[in-house]
């Protein structure tokens, strides 16, 4: 009776230590943001989604796509000259924190800072009209590079973001936009740095030194160690959008929340966390199926010299069978022709004696 219970408590014991050989699942995070996305900056794959392909408003993230599109058509030293439309063509009540007017002159580097970090709307317009003339004609090369980057289900019609019904985007199509301009070196550095100052404008004669506004990067509430770039954005049909890129063991990850109400940053935070967590788990899996096939392949590999020894010794033994078989065949042969030749003398013997008789 020892003996059994030894034996049932060896098998439970057994099936408790080999459950937890395997990986267990982690945990979906819960989210109050309507659409978010979280992707593998390496390879693009997406690690969680919700709502991934509902189209919503972006607000000002969409400047990441300005950002990207201005580094590649543009030159960061050449000078960009403020427009009237520049600084008032913007939805009412959007603002212009950095006072910028008409006629101020900054360089393509100094309007990339701030249109990323301060999100100037008039940033992003002058950009535009710098690299096409118009906001309009930007539009189009903005789209061009969204569908250059397999986005099908957005659309662009300004460069800053600013309500439009035309202008709306999926959470799954800014996650690629993000990680495409993140993946640019001169937009990675833009949305990377805390604070920024740039040259003088015709308000601000001493220049302005700019503040980066994501919190998970510089803030003190919602910091988040592992964040190094994103972009913020906000208007009152958009709810909080907001992109965030953080890296953590060499492993970088991004996040996208859309139309949240006030609880981007701890979406985000949530989403982080749940992203490496789940990349780890996705590189132990590969590692385990790696191993897996590694060790198939190390089976296969031993048939297949098993089988090439049973082949060999199959062929050495057909060889030598038939190197037996011919010896016989030859003594046979011999035997026959040494047969035949002497009944052939005993024939001419015989026939040389009746001939004798005959005489």
């Amino acid at each position: 009776m020892k003996i059994k219970y030894r034996v049932l408590t060896g098998i439970i014991v057994g099936f408790f230590l080999c459950g937890n050989v395997y990986a267990q699942p982690v945990t979906e995070p819960q989210i109050e943001s309507q659409a978010a996305v979280v992707i593998d900056m390496d390879n693009g794959n997406i690690l969680y989604k919700k709502n991934e392909s509902e189209k919503f408003y972006p607000a000002s993230i969409v400047k990441l796509l300005t950002a990207l599109v201005t580094a590649e058509r543009g030159n960061l030293d050449d000078t960009v000259i403020f427009s009237h439309d520049a600084i008032y063509d913007v939805e009412q009540g959007s603002g212009n924190p950095l006072l910028l007017e008409a006629g101020d002159k900054l360089s393509v580097k100094d309007c990339m800072y701030a249109m990323i970090l301060e999100s100037s709307n008039q940033a992003a317009n002058a950009l535009a009209e710098y690299v096409a003339g118009s906001n309009e004609k930007f539009a189009e090369y903005m789209n061009e590079e969204a569908k250059k980057l397999g986005c099908k289900d957005s659309n662009f019609v300004n460069p800053s973001g600013l309500n439009d019904e035309k202008q709306q985007v999926t959470a799954a199509d800014m996650a690629v936009i993000a990680r495409a301009a993140l993946q640019n070196e001169t937009v990675r550095e833009v949305a990377s740095v805390k604070d920024y100052r740039i040259a003088s404008t015709l308000n601000n004669p001493d220049g302005i030194t700019l503040q980066m506004e994501h919190q998970l990067l510089n803030g003190d509430e919602y910091s988040y160690g592992y964040a190094f770039a994103g972009k913020t954005g906000y208007t009152s049909a958009a709810g909080n959008t907001l992109v965030t890129a953080a890296r953590k063991d060499g492993k970088e990850i991004l996040a996208v929340v859309l139309k949240s109400d006030m609880t981007h940053y701890e979406d985000t935070i949530r989403l982080l966390d749940y992203g490496f967590e789940a990349a780890d788990a996705k590189k132990e899996e590969e590692k385990n199926a790696a191993e897996d096939k590694e060790e198939v392949s190390e089976d296969i590999d031993l048939d297949v010299i098993k089988q090439d020894e049973s082949t060999v010794s199959y062929i050495t033994g057909n060889i030598f069978r038939s190197i037996i078989i011919a010896v016989v065949l030859c003594a046979v042969a011999y035997f026959v022709l040494v047969c035949i030749q002497r009944y052939r003398r005993k024939l001419r013997k015989i026939r040389k004696q009746k001939r004798i008789r005959k005489r």
